[in-house]
């Protein structure tokens, strides 16, 4: 067989994935739900593939849990140029005297939905269409609602997407334009998880077991990959907004599964960041740092009831991979810290003017992420530091009004005058600092 899943918990072996889904998604042995998936592939075909110019993260087949090609359902998701952002670097060097290199992996431009949901929802859409899945459902707090919402749709699988009440009008709009079935929760994300589970025992319906889904680990893991094709590396700094935690996860899991042909390869300082109105992992962090980090201390994270955040997306307020993603961390030699909210709009427009790139919400906590990290001194001299931005500004449309900051009102000629973009930009960058 190309590949089969082991549990995490007890290390029993499923063969396939249409095996795991008539286990419901379960190791029968244990119980648990986190299982991975390992392959019998060459490795040693993976350098020649790190030569070549996918037009997708399916370029990397061999080591994806797809039997037939001809299953593949995709929007050209997953191969994404990294791109070198110079004003941060001069900016760092300029304010901090850091010589680095800033590489930011934007998730936008991905041909679904253009989030970082859209490569683990083509391998979901792929794997149920070859083993013949008809329903599935997923709750979700905007991007994976989406992104499952459109390509389930392509495979023709059924899926019902249950949604917080403060999810965006446009996810649901969206899902909705599919003629995928929308559940909107009167309630937050973790009661959405609730009813979304009582639905899938009910209807005897998969559902997707969250940031540990094997399915979403190993479509996320082929950034690795991207990574060593594109910069023939890894960075030596990862920053990314965080809500549940897949993007540290499929990370571990990319590096590790290279261990054989490159050992050398290592994690990535992992420098996680959360908006301060729903921060429950950073607060976690907090209390085990000034504890110094006793046994057992990723245990020991706060539940937040109805986080009300501006970042729908990041409204995680029950952190459940809290103690996965708190090891990693830890393990990286990396942190967690939060941004101020009040200025997300701030760090959005830096990047639109200097980029003329346009954020969504969580993007710019992720950027907000690269100046706290140099305030707080957790950047060196010479490093290379990667930001994984999450989505564009088509995902959150009304956070577009927050772009504008140029307008004059005017009742003649009278009031008009030229401007200088020099202005806007000193301006957009007191914002930031």
């Amino acid at each position: 067989m190309k590949y089969k899943l082991k549990c995490v918990q007890c290390g029993y072996e499923t063969p396939d994935f249409k095996t795991w889904f008539a286990q419901n998604q379960t190791c029968p042995q244990c119980g648990s739900k986190h299982s991975e998936v390992w392959y019998s592939t060459d490795y040693r075909q993976l350098p020649a593939l790190l030569e070549g110019h996918p037009d997708s993260f399916w370029g990397y087949f061999d080591f994806l849990p797809l039997m037939e090609k001809k299953n593949i359902v995709s929007c050209r998701e997953g191969a994404i140029p990294l791109e070198e952002w110079d004003f941060l670097e001069q900016y760092a060097k300029d304010r901090y005297g850091l010589n680095l290199q800033v590489l930011v992996y934007r998730n936008d431009l991905n041909g679904g939905t253009g989030t970082f949901k859209d490569v683990a929802a083509s391998l979901a859409a792929s794997l149920f269409k070859e083993n013949g899945i008809e329903q599935y459902c997923v709750a979700s707090t905007g991007n994976t609602a989406t992104a499952y919402g459109m390509y389930l749709s392509l495979a023709g699988v059924n899926a019902s997407i249950f949604i917080p009440d403060n999810a965006l009008t446009a996810s649901e709009a969206m899902i909705s334009a599919y003629g995928q079935q929308v559940m909107r929760v009167n309630g937050d994300y973790a009661k959405a998880k609730k009813i979304a589970n009582e639905y899938a025992a009910k209807y005897h319906i998969l559902i997707s077991s969250g940031n540990i889904d094997p399915i979403r680990v190993e479509a996320k893991k082929t950034m690795v990959f991207e990574w060593l094709r594109q910069i023939k590396r890894l960075p030596d700094v990862y920053i990314q907004a965080i809500s549940g935690g897949t993007g540290p996860i499929a990370l571990d899991k990319g590096i590790r599964e290279l261990t054989g042909i490159r050992p050398d390869l290592k994690m990535p300082r992992l420098l996680m960041v959360q908006p301060d109105q729903c921060d429950p992992m950073v607060q976690a962090w907090e209390r085990a740092e000034q504890a110094g980090f006793p046994e057992g201390f990723e245990q020991d994270y706060p539940v937040l009831d109805n986080p009300q955040t501006a970042v729908p997306t990041l409204a995680t307020g029950n952190p459940a991979t809290y103690p996965i993603i708190a090891k990693l961390v830890k393990r990286s030699g990396g942190t967690f810290m939060r941004m101020q909210e009040c200025k997300l709009a701030a760090y959005a427009r830096l990047a639109a003017f200097e980029r003329k790139v346009l954020l969504g919400p969580a993007s710019a906590v992720c950027i907000a992420g690269f100046f706290e990290s140099l305030k707080k001194g957790l950047i060196k001299d010479g490093e290379c530091v990667l930001l994984n931005t999450g989505e564009g500004v088509r995902r959150a449309p009304d956070f577009v009004n927050e772009m504008i900051y140029t307008t004059k009102h005017v009742n003649s000629v009278d009031d008009c005058h030229p401007h200088t973009m020099a202005q806007y930009r000193e301006q957009l960058w007191k914002a930031v600092e």
